[in-house]
């Protein structure tokens, strides 16, 4: 029996890319980005094989987001957020999505910043990878509206200390070398100012709604998305 094809919310994006080609575009075809994802479920489901890789963003993500959640509802209000662990799926996704609201017909997705400078960056695009992957909760989920939120939150103090060991392996070991403190005193005056900054200036939040039509598109994706998934071989 052959596995099926089971897009996650995270990974649409990727599947719903664009050729480089105007050729490869007029033709219908996949992009190498949707290949190479089609190409890791494939591996995963005939062998088991999956490449793990947590960067310091994802890391700071993971140990936040009790700290980003509780800066969203000292911020936003509403009613109280819970992080949700229930997954879902259909006929071409699976997820799990960040913050189901019960009362709104909302789901929102938290994101805690990995420093100032990308708070500072943070912005909202229409069909990037976060736009899709709130499509794809919003359609297993049932809803109509979704809010990105970027947060800003301290790092906890053991991270930053993992942070500091990285340039002092660099540095020979050599906790006197000038450059290592100063960089060491630079990394905890980063984490340290956000402290300092008005609750209400470190939450960004972006609004956008469910789009039929963009479904439409990802189930012809999808289609493609079978037939080169079904193809593949050792």
């Amino acid at each position: 029996m052959e596995n099926k094809l089971l897009i996650r919310a995270s990974q649409l994006g990727m599947l719903m890319t664009e050729p480089k080609t105007k050729a490869d575009k007029e033709a219908g075809k996949l992009s190498e980005t949707a290949k190479t994802m089609v190409e890791a479920i494939w591996l995963y489901d005939k062998f088991g094989y999956k490449e793990s890789t947590v960067t310091d963003e994802m890391m700071k993500g993971l140990l936040c987001e009790q700290d980003s959640m509780a800066l969203v509802q000292e911020v936003l209000g509403g009613e109280f957020r819970v992080k949700n662990d229930e997954r879902k799926q259909n006929d071409y996704i699976i997820g799990t999505a960040d913050i189901p609201l019960k009362k709104e017909d909302v789901i929102e997705d938290l994101k805690s910043s990995y420093n100032l400078r990308t708070f500072f960056n943070a912005e909202y695009k229409e069909r990037d990878l976060y736009w899709w992957q709130g499509q794809a909760y919003m359609w297993l989920w049932g809803k109509n509206n979704y809010r990105l939120i970027y947060c800003l939150v301290p790092t906890p103090d053991e991270y930053i200390l993992e942070q500091k060991k990285k340039f002092y392996y660099k540095f020979n070991c050599d906790e006197t070398n000038e450059d290592y403190i100063k960089i060491s005193m630079q990394i905890e005056k980063n984490n340290e100012l956000i402290k300092d900054i008005p609750a209400e200036q470190r939450v960004k939040s972006f609004a956008f709604q469910f789009d039929k039509e963009a479904i439409e598109q990802v189930k012809v994706q999808y289609e493609k998305a079978v037939n080169y998934y079904n193809s593949l071989s050792l």
